[in-house]
Formats: structure tokens, C-alpha cells, sequence
């Protein structure tokens, strides 16, 4: 690149000094018209906390902090450069890569940096022994603004929901309870957080606090995951689908209560995502693993179907006769392919277990499915008389009760198998 073009270029620094500004005041602005600003966790007696009136001296004073330091914006900036830009090691011009990508990546480093300011001066308010509640109206609207306008920095973060409703950075998570105050706090952000579809935060929010027993239930982390879930039709918060499967080994009462509304309520997406998480759920709770099942098959919907019948086995591996009586279900819609799904993912496991196929599986499946299905019996048939000619022979004639043509068909097809 010429010296001339490197001239006319202006600094990436000082665009993404403009752009933490310009984000500064649009994110306080955003959050003291969208909901009511809490007051601070912590405040001394001798120094009560005064409220601002609104947000244009707040965004004054935020804009002057931001003006007056300059140092802690460029190590903000350095460390989320050191975090997202990828060194190409023995690259002659790293330095201008480097200046090249930051001049690409505007929008995410101010975003970024945006967040890391609105944490300092959060820290600084929850300091317990020395509060600055002036930097707590500051860090809050800061970041309420950054989380309402879909922030990507502050979603991603595990230390700033956590920080807020314990009321500090230094505590122990496991043992000390969440703060009165600090679940207010949070409260308030994710209640406003609801409001807006397109945040990111209550999705990954929820999740990291439902792994907390002390603040799942305060915060109502089950009501909020089904809810979300069940509001958003297209697409569906995964992390708000984890955070219920978290709950169940710590609050199975809420994390079955918050299922059940994904069931009940939520779109075909929604179940069939479910419907995917079986495993998992059967891993903390088996039973509750099956009602969800069984609650969903009553779904007629193919893909639903065809995702059960693909878990049904490893369900209730334990359990050769729920298995059977779900199995039946299933093979009785006469679906070929929920039929085949069902054969190809659990009937080998199942006839190691149960070699004689006391529950007629395999002529049931036979009987209702189409070629699809009765292309994977065939092979699972010729190994049963390979293993045992009584085994076989009792399929056989199952098959023979509703069709002789049937069982002349398999058994030309065995014969083929078995010529030399």
C-alpha cells in the first residue's frame, strides 16, 4: 500500500473512539426509556445515592468519563483485539493486517469495548466496601442499552449476570446467596429484555444462570426459557432449551413444568427440537424423559415422528416392554419411513435382548410398513435364521397369518442368500 493511501486512511483507533461514543449515548438513552433504572445495590449511609433525572445528564457525564479516559479505552481496545484478531505468525506487514482488520471490524470492537466499560464502572459501584453509586447508574444503563439493542459482547458473557445477582465478582457462587438487590437488578434487565425479540441475552443469560441452583428458581429461569421457546416460532433459542434440561438435576419441578409448556405450546420447531433432547433428559431423569415422549407422539406430524422413532430404542434400553408397547405405536401409523427409522436405529438392539421377538415386532413392522421398511427386515430376518431356525420360523409364520405371498417372497429371498 502506498504512502499516500496509508495518509488519506483514517485510524482505526480513533473511528472506534467515535463509534464507543456514538454507542455510549444511544445504549443509556435506550435503557432509561424502556424501563425503569433500578437503584444501587450497595450505597453508603453517609453518601445515599441521588438519581439521576434522566438520561441527557447521564449521557453527559458517561461521554465526559469516555473523553477523560483515553488510556483505559485503548487497553479496553487492545484486549478485545488480542481476543478476536488472529496473528498470521511471519507475515511481513503484521502490522498493517492488523490495522487492515480493525478498519474491517469496527462495529465488534466498539461493540465490544462498549460492554468492557460499562463492567469497569459496574465493578466500581459493587465494590461493597467503597460503592460509587454514581457509576452504577452509569454501568447499568450502559449495559441494559448494550443487552436491549442485541448486544453480541454482552450475550456472551458468563460474569455479567452472574456479577449483578450475587452483587460482585469476588463471591462463591455455590454457597453464598444471590443478593436481594442484585436479583432485582437483573430482574428488571431481563423483564425488558423480553420486549425485544432480537436480544441475544436472555437466550445465553438464562442458560448460564440455570446451572446455578441458588438462582434458578428466584429468578424463574424455567418460566422464562418456555416462554422464550415458545414465543419465538422460526427460530429457536437452543440455550433456553438447555437451560430447562440443566434444571432438571437440581429443580426437576420447574424443569418439568417448563417442558411440558414447550410441548403443549410450542411450534413444530420447537417440539421437534425436543423431541432431539430426549437423550440428555433421559440421562438426568428417564421417566420424565418418556412422558415427554409420550406426549409428543401423539403429534402426527412426520418429522416429529421420525426423530422419536430414531430415540425410542436407547429410551428404554432398560426396558424391553416399554419399548415394545411405544414401538407398536409407532408401527401401527403405518408410516414407511417412521417405520424403517424405528427398525434401522433400535430393532437389532432390541432382538439381542429378546432373540425370540416375544412381542412380534418384526412381523408387526412387516405387516404395516412398506418396502422401505421390509428392505432392512429382510437383512435382520436372514441373520435371525442364521442364528436360530426356531427364531426364524416363528417370524415366518407370523408373517404367512395375513400373507402366504409374503412369506413365499421371504422365503425366496433367503434362499438366495443362503446358495453358495
Amino acid at each position: 500500500m502506498s504512502a499516500g493511501a496509508i495518509m488519506r486512511r483514517r485510524d482505526p483507533e480513533n473511528v472506534i473512539y467515535e463509534e464507543v461514543g456514538k454507542s455510549i449515548e444511544a445504549s443509556i438513552t435506550l435503557a432509561w426509556s424502556t424501563f425503569n433504572i433500578p437503584d444501587p445495590i450497595y450505597e453508603l449511609p453517609e453518601f445515599p445515592a441521588i438519581r439521576p433525572n434522566g438520561p441527557l445528564v447521564l449521557t453527559q457525564q458517561a461521554l465526559g468519563l469516555h473523553s477523560a479516559d483515553k488510556t483505559g479505552f485503548r487497553l479496553r481496545l487492545e484486549e478485545s483485539v488480542r481476543y478476536h484478531y488472529r496473528a498470521v505468525p511471519g507475515h511481513f506487514d503484521e502490522e498493517e493486517r492488523r490495522t487492515s482488520w480493525m478498519a474491517n471490524n469496527v462495529t465488534l470492537l466498539a461493540d465490544d469495548v462498549c460492554t468492557k466499560t460499562a463492567c469497569v464502572w459496574l465493578e466500581q459501584a459493587l465494590d461493597e466496601e467503597h460503592p460509587d453509586t454514581d457509576r452504577w447508574y452509569l454501568g447499568y444503563s450502559l449495559l441494559a442499552g448494550r443487552v436491549l439493542s442485541g448486544s453480541e459482547s454482552a450475550s456472551s458473557s458468563q460474569s455479567i449476570p452472574i456479577m449483578l445477582v450475587f452483587g460482585g465478582l469476588d463471591r462463591n457462587y455455590q454457597s453464598d446467596a444471590p443478593h436481594p438487590s442484585g436479583v432485582n437488578a437483573l430482574n428488571c434487565l431481563l423483564d425488558a429484555s423480553e420486549q425485544f425479540s432480537d436480544s441475544p441475552s436472555l437466550e445465553s443469560w438464562i442458560s448460564i444462570l440455570a446451572m446455578h441452583r441458588s438462582t434458578s428458581r428466584i429468578l424463574s429461569i424455567s418460566d422464562r426459557a418456555a416462554s422464550r421457546i415458545v414465543r419465538e416460532q422460526k427460530r429457536i433459542p437452543l440455550g433456553c432449551m438447555e437451560a430447562l434440561i440443566s434444571l432438571i438435576s437440581h429443580d426437576s419441578e420447574s424443569a418439568r413444568n417448563g417442558l411440558n409448556r414447550v410441548v403443549l405450546e410450542g411450534s413444530d420447531s420447537a417440539r421437534m427440537i425436543l423431541a432431539g433432547n430426549l437423550d440428555p433428559i433421559a440421562g438426568r431423569d428417564r421417566k420424565l424423559a418418556l412422558d415427554l415422549y409420550d406426549k409428543l407422539s401423539l403429534n402426527s406430524d412426520i418429522g416429529l415422528l421420525l426423530i422419536l422413532s430414531s430415540s425410542l430404542y436407547s429410551l428404554c434400553y432398560d426396558d424391553l416392554m416399554a419399548f415394545q408397547v411405544r414401538a407398536r405405536r409407532l408401527i401401527e401409523t403405518g408410516e414407511d419411513k417412521v417405520i424403517r427409522k424405528l427398525i434401522e436405529a433400535g430393532y437389532r438392539g432390541y432382538l439381542d435382548r429378546d432373540p425370540r421377538d416375544e412381542f412380534s415386532l418384526m412381523v408387526m413392522a412387516w405387516k404395516f410398513g412398506g418396502s422401505l421398511s421390509r428392505s432392512r427386515l429382510k437383512g435382520l430376518i436372514f441373520q435371525q435364521k442364521q442364528l436360530s431356525e426356531q427364531n426364524f420360523q416363528r417370524t415366518l409364520s407370523g408373517i404367512r397369518k395375513f400373507s402366504e405371498t409374503e412369506a413365499l417372497g421371504l422365503l425366496e429371498y433367503i434362499a438366495g442368500r443362503e446358495a453358495p
